[in-house]
């Protein structure tokens, strides 16, 4: 249960990110939005790829010290990920945002293997698809759904800046939950 819901604040971050940063990118520090678009989609291309193989290699390799590797490695990873995903929102100079949204989506697809394999793992294997299908209904439902909507509200309240405040601390809460469950269950 904490493995899915952490994994829902995950979710619920990468899917007001996904949404929302090339009309941040464009508003916030002035950038074309299809300059933002294509940029920003080049880095969630090459994180995500080099970001989930890595983290499913250490993943595995830390397996053999601890059965809760998965999810101590996705709460710490997805922990770093927190401040520099605040440091990408903050910072005003493009080396340091360009720079720390790469750090932040490499440290965030780093827990994609890991965490899919905790859930698995932690299931009977007469039940795995029935938990699969239940993770991905509660991820999307609490995560990826309804973050770029309450992201959208809010900045129709104040602005799209303060509004994209929320991903950080909804990474922090993923990671915090992740970290928990491996320290409760070691």
């Amino acid at each position: 249960m904490l493995t899915v819901l952490g994994y829902a604040a995950y979710t619920f971050a990468i899917g007001a990110l996904a949404f929302w940063t090339p009309s941040f990118l464009e508003r916030t520090r002035g950038i074309s939005k299809a300059h933002a678009t294509v940029q920003f989609g080049a880095i969630v291309v090459a994180t995500g790829f080099l970001g989930t193989f890595a983290g499913g290699w250490l993943g595995d390799r830390l397996l053999r010290r601890s059965r809760q590797a998965y999810l101590w490695l996705s709460g710490v990873a997805t922990l770093i990920a927190a401040p520099l995903t605040l440091a990408a929102l903050a910072a005003v100079t493009p080396a340091v945002y360009w720079t720390a949204i790469v750090a932040a989506e490499l440290c965030l697809f780093a827990s994609t293997g890991p965490i899919n394999s905790m859930i698995v793992n932690v299931v009977d294997p007469r039940m795995r698809a029935t938990a699969v299908a239940l993770s991905i209904f509660t991820i999307h439902v609490l995560g990826d759904v309804p973050s770029p909507s309450l992201v959208g509200v809010i900045s129709d309240a104040r602005t799209l800046g303060e509004a994209m405040l929320m991903i950080p601390a909804a990474v922090l809460v993923g990671g915090l939950i992740w970290t928990y469950a491996a320290w409760k269950t070691s």
